[in-house]
C-alpha cells in the first residue's frame, strides 16, 4: 500500500517536473510579435478596465443623487400630504359651522315669520 502511494507521488512528480520543463523550454521560443501582441492587449485591456471604472463611479453618484432627490421628493410630498389633511378637516368643520349658521338662521326666519304673522292677525 505505501508502495503504491510513493510511486503514484513520483509519478505525479515526474509529471509536474516534465510540465515545467516544456513550459521552460517554450519561452525563449515565443516570438516577439506574440509578446507584443499581448502587451497591447494588456494595454487596451487596462484601458477599458479605467474607462469602466470612471464610469461606474459617475454612475454611482448620480444614483446617490438621484437617492438624494427621491428622499427629498417623498419628505415634500408627505409634508403636501398633511398640509392637505389638514385643510381637509379644516373644510369639514367649516361645512359643519355653516349647516349650524344655516339651521339657525332658518329657526331665527321661521321664529321672525311667525311673528309677523302674528301682528298681522291683529
Amino acid at each position: 500500500m505505501m508502495k503504491t502511494i510513493f510511486n503514484n507521488n513520483i509519478g505525479l512528480f515526474i509529471s509536474i517536473c516534465f510540465a515545467l520543463f516544456l513550459s521552460i523550454l517554450y519561452v525563449p521560443f515565443a516570438s516577439a510579435e506574440a509578446i507584443e501582441h499581448l502587451q497591447k492587449n494588456a494595454s487596451n485591456t487596462y484601458e477599458r478596465m479605467i474607462q469602466a471604472k470612471q464610469s461606474a463611479e459617475t454612475l454611482a453618484k448620480d444614483a446617490a443623487f438621484a437617492e438624494k432627490k427621491v428622499a427629498s421628493i417623498k419628505q415634500k410630498l408627505s409634508a403636501a400630504e398633511e398640509e392637505a389633511e389638514i385643510a381637509r378637516i379644516k373644510a369639514e368643520k367649516a361645512r359643519t359651522l355653516l349647516e349650524q349658521a344655516t339651521n339657525q338662521w332658518k329657526q331665527a326666519t321661521e321664529a321672525l315669520a311667525s311673528e309677523w304673522g302674528k301682528t298681522e292677525r291683529k
